[in-house]
């Protein structure tokens, strides 16, 4: 007879029982083609991170010595108020390490900031988002709980499909044409904010769908065996289930709506103050337009403004994450 395995029974015998199966099975060459595969993926992995690491890192190292409160709330200089900092040292060494100006005398100058940016990102991007987030969510709805494989579907898909590949300069000059030159309207935060939606919804609609295709059959087979309908179904099960992957698609079309310069340069006009970058119907500004025309500029102080604008645009797309996924976390059915 042949004796049989029998299941540890004392806490010394479980202790001894291998916590991991691969370390009873994998022996030999298959071990080490194990350690090999796995050696490489890790590697891959931190080469891919190494771009990330490198411009972060040169980003805030080259703008942390700029970003302040004062940075983020005054006024964006004009050329002339750039000007005037050759009179004021203090604030000149800030931006210009190499300037030597300690003898000149010290009068009261217009200190640059990056306010009227910030505003202006804030608005164009909630905005835009409210425009296309909630109709980028009905349209995959429909297409996964309604219309599946049908024409209508199909078609709509293989539009946001050629609505991806466009390129943002063109749905930029598309809203200037029409929104600023045809219908009269002006270049604005709003139209700005129609042109950054264009390129938002295809990205929310196809993201979406997908995250709505991972949510089990199962689930909507139960709801509807207790008699509740698509719609509630879709609202009360499938739509909280995917949460989180819904919230990530989102926040992907922001972060590029937020970083989108293209469209921004043809519709939103420029804005100097606070004050004027505060209305959505008239000229605004965003930290992406800014950052463009303070490297076009030239000079020494424009760069390290812009440095400054870049961190702050990063940290800006950080924290609406951050809030984002809480809220999500906070309402995902668990």
């Amino acid at each position: 007879m042949t004796a049989t395995a029998t299941p540890p029974t004392t806490v010394a015998d479980r202790l001894r029982v291998p916590s991991d199966v691969r370390v009873s099975t994998i022996k030999g060459a298959r071990f080490a083609r194990n350690r090999v595969a796995t050696g490489a993926m890790l590697a891959a992995f931190l080469l891919a991170m190494l771009p990330l690491l490198f411009v972060l890192g040169n980003v805030v190292i080259k703008g942390a010595d700029v970003v302040s409160p004062s940075f983020l709330t005054r006024d964006i200089p004009t050329t002339a108020a750039a000007g005037e900092l050759k009179n004021d040292c203090a604030t000149r060494n800030i931006y210009d390490p190499t300037a030597d100006c300690a003898a000149a005398p010290k009068v009261a100058a217009a200190k640059p900031g990056i306010g009227p940016a910030v505003v202006g990102t804030l608005i164009t991007t909630l905005l835009s988002a409210a425009l296309a987030i909630p109709l980028g969510l009905l349209a995959a709805i429909y297409l996964n709980e309604y219309g599946k494989k049908g024409r209508l579907a199909t078609f709509i898909r293989f539009m946001t499909d050629v609505m991806t590949g466009v390129p943002s300069i063109v749905m930029g000059i598309f809203v200037y044409t029409l929104w600023v030159l045809q219908f009269g309207q002006g270049r604005s935060a709003l139209a700005a904010s129609l042109a950054l939606a264009c390129l938002m919804l295809p990205i929310v609609v196809r993201s979406s769908e997908e995250m709505l295709r991972l949510v089990p059959n199962a689930l909507r087979e139960g709801s509807a065996a207790l008699g509740s309908r698509t719609w509630k179904t879709t609202l009360r099960v499938v739509l909280p289930t995917a949460l989180p992957g819904l919230v990530s698609g989102s926040m992907l079309a922001v972060a590029r709506a937020a970083g989108e310069t293209a469209p921004v340069l043809f519709t939103i006009g420029a804005a100097n103050t606070v004050a004027a970058a505060t209305t959505v119907t008239g000229q605004s500004t965003t930290l992406s337009f800014q950052i463009y025309n303070l490297i076009t500029n030239g000079g020494k102080i424009s760069p390290q403004m812009a440095w400054g604008a870049a961190l702050t645009l990063i940290v800006l797309v950080m924290i609406l994450t951050t809030i984002a996924r809480a809220v999500s976390a906070r309402f995902t059915m668990r």
